[in-house]
């Protein structure tokens, strides 16, 4: 069931991605979210250091391009609450299917609960099979502005 619901939900986000770009990514549905038929806002590797505003209520997908990231989750869970395990998506065309390439993309899912702000951290120690990552590759860190919903 997992299966079947993470692909019907890659198919949907990679659709909406060549409708609708948004901040270093696209706005779609995911699967899996408690809100499918509600748009997100997605951020990606891209997104690194930024700032991204959402209105409460929204919710936002950080989809990173390795599945070498640990997502340690929001600094403020009562503002921006992340919803669930990070998953992992489907493989991307050329990542192959040798063990340990890293190039495994995965995904953390936020509901944006109450004004304020927020940060999203995730790192890692490993840039590949038996590669150290350089200065600067192994924190991701994303501001999250959440505003009062429009009336």
């Amino acid at each position: 069931m997992f299966h079947t619901r993470w692909k019907r939900g890659a198919v949907a986000a990679l659709a909406a991605c060549a409708v609708v770009p948004v901040i270093g990514g696209c706005a779609t549905t995911g699967p899996g979210t408690a809100r499918p038929d509600e748009p997100a806002v997605i951020v990606r590797d891209g997104s690194n250091g930024h700032t991204v505003s959402v209105a409460v209520g929204e919710r936002l997908e950080v989809i990173l391009s390795s599945g070498y990231w640990t997502v340690q989750g929001s600094s403020r869970p009562h503002v921006l609450r992340q919803d669930g395990q990070t998953v992992y998506l489907p493989r991307p065309p050329g990542c192959g299917n040798i063990p340990g390439m890293g190039c495994v993309p995965i995904r953390t899912d936020f509901s944006a609960l109450a004004p304020g702000t927020a940060v999203i951290t995730a790192t890692r120690t490993s840039c590949g099979e038996a590669l150290r990552c350089g200065p600067g590759q192994q924190r991701y860190s994303l501001t999250v502005v959440v505003r009062a919903a429009r009336a």
